[in-house]
């Protein structure tokens, strides 16, 4: 078998893309994206973003993104849109055209073959998960494409597109983390590094640990699982775990093997994939978003290396090929079904005039999502027995989803008394009328998160 046959060239081409040929299938991108994107129902993590941009306290901005875990740059972007009285569906827009952004940055500029480019724009992470579910991953991905683009030159720019990696999400830090190591032995100037480090510090500052983490924040304990889990999904996400491992890691290794003479490719790919590998198994694995940035810094690794020949062009593609046939599969759920009911739930309140009343919501993580979908105002979340919108992430909010239903409704009844108020439950109450309430409306069961099928009630007396 001639191995030059499958040479790295079939990843990595030298002459520039046919502009042609890139705006040809951006547009067609933005096309299929942006009409699943109009029927995607925002859930909780998406709505909480938001919230927080709408109705958080910027004066105490580090208090809130040291108990959630994440640094303030995504919400800030927000709050304009937020603040500005627009609806939760100008959050979706921009999302959109951020990772429109990156996805003209990959195929205007990546020296990647043309099948290798369409198949990872249209695969499950680029066509799905980082432009249709809104969260601040689409920010990394453009900032990390932007940076692949970049290497090797114009170091102050480098600079602080690094910087803001550092600030979008950990993933983006872990990435950022590489690039930086990278940057720092090739560059040796002071200026951009220093820009780099206080970046990096600042990002740390507005995580470091609070006074009053959830539990959940705070013990470790091993997922001996997680690693496994993150090469499978990471290229053909929703793959039976062992069979995905195994090709996930061939994959690996035969592009470790292509790239070995380019140190910083390899560098940059497996001081990555350890970084997110500790903190997946130690800290939090997060789902299908995270394990998708094994397979965005691989494509990064084969954009900023060296030609080398090696039979991983096949494989790699072909990875991608069933990534897009999951992507096709969730568009299609997306179109036909509900990702989340909170958008039902809203819609119905609206139109029965009932978004005005005083709402009892539980549990509080999942209710936050239809308070999203109106107009300004706050729910009394039972279980923290207290008015709130954003989740606030602390020991007394991981208390608070501990509270049972049933003492929840009670709550509810306690606080309100008498007057016109409802009750939201994103689980059903059995026999309503025997606790003195009517079910008003019930959501269809989503198919992404059926525990966003809500509930909505209202005493009787």
């Amino acid at each position: 078998m001639n191995l030059g046959a499958w040479d790295l060239r079939r990843l990595r081409v030298d002459a520039p893309e046919s502009p042609r040929f890139a705006l040809i299938a951006l547009v067609v991108w933005i096309a299929v994206t942006g009409a699943v994107a109009a029927s995607h129902e925002l859930w909780r993590d998406e709505a909480d973003a938001w919230l927080f941009a709408r109705d958080g306290d910027f004066a105490h901005l580090v208090d809130w993104t040291r108990h959630a875990g994440t640094p303030a740059l995504w919400y800030v972007i927000l709050a304009p849109l937020a603040r500005g009285g627009l609806p939760v569906e100008s959050q979706q827009v921009l999302h959109l055209m951020i990772a429109a952004a990156a996805v003209a940055v990959f195929l205007f500029r990546a020296p990647l073959s043309r099948s290798t480019k369409l198949l990872g724009a249209f695969g499950y992470f680029l066509g799905y998960e980082y432009s249709v579910v809104v969260r601040s991953y689409a920010l990394s991905i453009l900032l990390i494409f932007l940076l692949a683009a970049l290497h090797g030159r114009r170091p102050l720019l480098y600079a602080l597109l690094l910087a803001l990696l550092f600030n979008t999400n950990a993933q983006g830090f872990c990435v950022g983390a590489a690039l930086a190591v990278l940057f720092a032995v090739r560059v040796r100037k002071r200026l951009p590094i220093a820009i780099v480090a206080l970046g990096a510090l600042l990002a740390w500052w507005q995580v470091r640990a609070p006074a009053d983490p959830m539990q959940a924040g705070s013990v470790r304990a091993f997922n001996a699982g997680a690693f496994p889990w993150t090469i499978a999904n990471a290229f053909v996400p929703q793959i039976e775990p062992l069979a995905g491992f195994i090709l996930g890691m061939l994959v690996l290794l035969a592009l470790t093997l292509a790239l070995r003479r380019s140190r910083e490719a390899v560098l940059l790919l497996w001081l990555t994939i350890a970084a997110m590998g500790i903190i997946y198994s130690w800290i939090w694995i997060g789902g299908l978003r995270h394990a998708g940035f094994v397979l965005i810094v691989t494509l990064v690794a084969v954009w900023i290396a060296e030609g080398e020949s090696v039979p991983a062009a096949l494989l790699l593609n072909v990875t991608l090929a069933l990534s897009v046939i999951v992507c096709a599969s969730t568009w299609r759920k997306e179109m036909l079904g509900s990702f989340s009911g909170a958008k039902e739930m809203a819609a119905f309140m609206r139109a029965q005039s009932l978004d005005r009343l005083p709402v009892a919501a539980h549990n509080l993580t999942q209710s936050e999502a239809v308070l999203a979908y109106l107009p300004p105002r706050r729910f009394w979340y039972a279980g923290l027995g207290a008015e709130g919108s954003y989740m606030t992430w602390d020991a007394a909010f991981e208390r608070a989803l501990d509270v049972p239903y049933p003492i929840a409704e009670l709550r509810a009844r306690e606080h309100f008394g008498r007057g016109r108020w409802l009750l939201l439950f994103n689980v059903e109450m059995p026999e309503p009328a025997a606790h003195g309430f009517r079910l008003l409306h019930v959501t269809r069961m989503p198919f992404a998160y059926p525990d966003e099928r809500f509930w909505l009630y209202e005493p009787l007396f």
